[in-house]
């Protein structure tokens, strides 16, 4: 006969291991995701210090050198900072066209710097760059979340979180370019990450990325659109809450409200060009007939606010159906809506709905990874035209890197291809784009994109594999 003081000592040693078992199960992912993370912040950090775009990097260390040293940002361009500046040293340059939080955090890193940067150049790069680098590991983590909060699967999550990591675009973005939107995409997925009751949560987040760049405004009509009664004053609170931080960021600086204006409409308006229809406002013919019509560049200008108001209405019907990632699906409607008539779409921009769209894939529509691909490539190509081919970005470290660019877009033979590659571009990403208000608005799980033409070879190569579950599916 078996002794019972054993068995019972088997059994309990037994599920002692399986619970040890089930609690490295369930944790094995983190350690994976930190180990991942880390390589993803190691990649940026190697570019860190010594790649930049040579126009934007010179205006965030001019904007907070001048901060640094008490001086109002907003008041007029800004001469070259000397042993620092690297591009356009015979030019003035307006600082950063933002409410207070980058040109305050760039004032607080020059000054960083001075104590600690040994008067070295490259070491001032470097810390300017790691708030968007920060801004990427947080879209990362939050990506991580969110798709392990709607699959369950945390191997699906750290398909996500590995795709953020070592997303070149994003890369070269934020880490090689200096982009700042990557902070504004984690308060975008902030937002996605709230439920249905959790409008302050919402608020806070649309509120903040206002504070940081404008593109969240983008979504006030929404939350004023799915709410009924006084909690459609919710958008309110992010406009107060915007208020409420500038002003206290004047106040702690001292300095007057003179040129906040005039920044404030530099943002609203955009700059024109970018990566949609409004590059091809550039050819001779299409602006001599807008300058026929008056006010049509105004008009053109701001037609995002329409726009986005518009789209707030007519997605709000999607969030109270209670069906799953209904939220996600308006918040890229409304972002799509915007870009596509946006005064300006450029590079840093297409982070957004990039974001969004890999946790659409990753969670709800692995079909759709094809027209994401798409999109990346479109994009990309407009990148590496606009910016001839990455050696722009090489400047803070080569002068020659800066000629050669330069002469290369200056060029009559040269500069006019890359014009015309750009109303290429252009053309490409405003159907894209149109395309894809399309496929949200129906819903379509599976769109293959229409500039990619029905040859056999080529709807082989797009098509995503068949019977993938979107547990395990991703871009």
């Amino acid at each position: 006969m078996a002794d019972p003081g054993r068995s019972r000592s088997a059994v309990t040693a037994a599920s002692s291991h399986v619970t040890r078992v089930r609690r490295w199960i369930w944790l094995r992912p983190w350690p994976t995701a930190a180990t991942i993370l880390l390589a993803g912040l190691a990649i940026r950090e190697v570019f860190s210090f010594w790649t930049g775009h040579p126009y934007d990097l010179e205006v965030w260390i001019r904007t907070g050198s001048v901060v640094a040293h008490g001086t109002n940002p907003y008041l007029g361009p800004i001469a070259q900072v000397p042993g620092v500046s690297f591009g356009y040293r015979n030019q003035l340059l307006y600082p950063a066209a933002y409410l207070p939080f980058w040109p305050g955090l760039f004032g607080g890193t020059f000054r960083l710097w001075e104590q600690v940067g040994g008067g070295n150049r490259f070491v001032l790069y470097f810390l300017l760059k790691q708030g968007p680098i920060a801004g990427d590991m947080a879209v990362a983590a939050l990506l991580y979340r969110f798709v392990l909060r709607e699959t369950g699967e945390p191997t699906t999550a750290l398909g996500a979180l590995t795709f953020w990591c070592f997303f070149p675009y994003d890369i070269v973005i934020s880490a090689i370019w200096g982009q700042l939107d990557s902070v504004t995409t984690a308060l975008v997925l902030l937002a996605l990450l709230s439920s249905e009751a959790q409008s302050a949560r919402r608020s806070l987040a649309w509120g903040l990325g206002i504070f940081v760049k404008w593109i969240t405004v983008v979504f006030l009509p929404l939350e004023f659109f799915r709410h009924r009664g006084v909690r459609r004053l919710w958008p309110v609170a992010s406009v107060v809450l915007v208020g409420g931080l500038t002003v206290l960021a004047f106040r702690l600086a001292g300095w007057s409200f003179t040129g906040i204006v005039a920044t404030t409409t530099s943002s609203t308006g955009g700059g024109g060009g970018g990566m949609n229809y409004v590059q091809l406002t550039n050819l001779w013919f299409v602006a001599n007939a807008l300058n026929r019509v008056p006010s049509s560049y105004f008009v053109l200008q701001h037609a995002w606010v329409p726009v986005c108001i518009a789209a707030g209405w007519y997605t709000a019907r999607w969030l109270g159906t209670g069906a799953r990632g209904q939220q996600l699906r308006a918040f890229l409607f409304v972002l799509t809506a915007v870009l596509l008539v946006r005064w300006g779409l450029y590079e840093q921009y297409m982070l957004y709905p990039f974001a969004l769209l890999a946790a659409d894939v990753y969670t709800l529509h692995p079909e759709r990874r094809r027209f994401f691909y798409f999109l990346v490539v479109v994009a990309s190509g407009y990148l590496l035209v606009n910016n001839g081919a990455g050696i722009w970005f090489a400047a803070p470290t080569s002068q020659q890197a800066f000629n050669i660019v330069q002469g290369f877009d200056s060029s009559a033979f040269w500069g006019t291809v890359r014009y015309y590659l750009l109303d290429v571009f252009g053309v490409l990403m405003t159907v894209s784009l149109v395309q894809f208000l399309w496929v949200l608005a129906r819903d379509d799980p599976n769109p293959r994109p229409w500039l990619i033409p029905p040859w056999p070879f080529l709807r082989r190569a797009a098509a995503p594999p068949s019977a993938v579950p979107v547990a395990s599916a991703g871009p």
